[in-house]
């Protein structure tokens, strides 16, 4: 009969996703350099623009996370809300988590963000493989560009 003390490292034990504390899109985080605090920049839940297409020439996505356990990959990507074309952006890290009482700030920077057309996108975040959370945003065409100023 096995040893049960060896058990622990015969059975597969399965990643488990961290925990999330905050999600938030912004144009920009600032990493202070003196004090390791980051400084998020210009937070938004959704855009009006003139025309389509239209680029985002900065998005961000700053999340929080915990209860992470060693090396776990973390993926984000756009998509448009139905998910009825491939995502507009993916983009995947390993976040390294010492401990599960760790707090890890991770940030993922887009650039050039091309919405092809007005609708609801939606950013989701991955942990170990499983969904985590997501994150509406809307991009809409403004009937407010139209009108002569002043008016």
């Amino acid at each position: 009969m096995p040893d049960p003390s060896q058990w622990a490292y015969a059975m597969a034990v399965e990643q488990q996703p961290p925990d999330v504390l905050a999600m938030i899109l912004a144009d920009a985080v600032h990493r202070d350099l003196a004090t390791g605090k980051n400084y998020i920049q210009g937070t938004f839940h959704g855009v009006a623009v003139a025309s389509f297409p239209w680029t985002l020439v900065s998005m961000v996505v700053y999340v929080v996370l915990t209860e992470g356990y060693g090396e776990t990959p973390i993926r984000v990507r756009l998509v448009d809300a139905e998910e009825s074309r491939p995502p507009i952006l993916e983009t995947e890290t390993r976040v390294n988590f010492p401990d599960p009482l760790t707090v890890m700030e991770v940030v993922f920077p887009w650039f050039n963000v091309v919405f092809l057309e007005p609708g609801e996108y939606s950013v989701q975040l991955f942990g170990a493989g499983e969904f985590l959370r997501e994150h509406r945003l809307e991009v809409l065409l403004s009937e407010d560009f139209d009108r002569p100023e002043n008016a």
